[in-house]
């Protein structure tokens, strides 16, 4: 979430200064009348009002720097994703394993020595 915020703000200012090259570069390239057409045959046809080439421009670059941040975020969510995974899984071996210990008790420390000693007395 940290790097949407970032590049929502470094959008924002990237905005600031290429609107300011906007305002004050040369107008007649910059202000040239764009058209956006989306037409089906025989069934509609959409058209846009006139935008000047420069705002086109300007926007298509800071929404290329949002989405791109938006896509780096997304292999985030599903790493978090895997590690809850993996955690429930951790939590129900160890759920498991706290099971199998109450119903095998542990072999008592004084018979392990006991059985140790008595394999030193062999030897």
């Amino acid at each position: 979430m940290r790097k949407v915020l970032s590049a929502l703000v470094l959008s924002l200012f990237l905005f600031a200064i290429l609107n300011f090259l906007y305002c004050n570069l040369n107008d007649q390239a910059f202000n040239y009348p764009m058209t956006f057409r989306f037409s089906i045959p025989h069934l509609f046809e959409l058209r846009s009002m006139p935008v000047q080439l420069g705002f086109v421009v300007i926007t298509a670059f800071c929404l290329g720097i949002f989405f791109l941040a938006l896509l780096q975020a997304i292999p985030a969510v599903f790493k978090s994703i895997a590690v809850r995974s993996r955690d429930r899984k951790i939590r129900e071996l160890e759920k498991e394993l706290e099971e199998m210990k109450h119903q095998a008790p542990m072999p008592s420390v004084s018979h392990a020595e006991s059985s140790q000693e008595s394999h030193e007395s062999i030897h």
